[in-house]
């Protein structure tokens, strides 16, 4: 089983790399940002409004009170609501990782998916399971904007390691 401070290395890199796109988005036409791109939630915006309500979905349901229902597009239609979206989720999902125990990892989450069915499974599975979504997702996103000309930024975990470890020479 893996420990807190892998867990919380995973989370810290998931919320980093989506501040990092969401920033990286405000370099992007909006007519970018909703085309139609063949991806798995449509467009640029639709796939990470899909990745902040999936991990608001999650989040929900490691704190025992379960959203019932998959945010999306239709709740953050622009970058201005899917940057607030995220302003307001960031926090709470550190918190979250601020509380975790070695304890809470190793017990069982009980929830019920988004299509009615109920699942079961180690709470650390669940956590690993939002981290690498995230970062699949934001991978599709990385995808398209070098596909529409733009510079994508760096979400690579190495990256995300390399930044946080950073110690300045002296």
């Amino acid at each position: 089983m893996p420990t807190v401070a892998l867990i919380r290395s995973l989370l810290a890199y998931t919320l980093w790399g989506d501040r990092v796109v969401v920033r990286a988005l405000e370099a992007v036409e909006q007519e970018d940002l909703h085309r139609a791109a063949g991806a798995s939630f449509g467009s640029v915006l639709g796939t990470m409004a899909h990745v902040l309500g999936a991990e608001q979905v999650w989040l929900s349901r490691f704190v025992g009170d379960p959203l019932g229902y998959l945010p999306g597009l239709e709740d953050y239609p622009d970058l201005e609501a899917l940057q607030g979206g995220f302003d307001d989720f960031q926090p709470q999902a550190e918190f979250f990782l601020a509380s975790l125990t070695e304890a809470m990892l190793a017990g069982d989450l009980h929830y019920t998916n988004t299509k009615g069915t109920e699942h079961s499974l180690k709470l650390w599975q669940a956590l690993a399971h939002l981290s690498h979504h995230s970062a699949y997702h934001r991978g599709q996103v990385i995808t398209l904007l070098r596909q529409m000309g733009y510079e994508p930024p760096s979400t690579d975990l190495l990256q995300f390691f390399l930044e946080r470890d950073r110690v300045p020479l002296t």
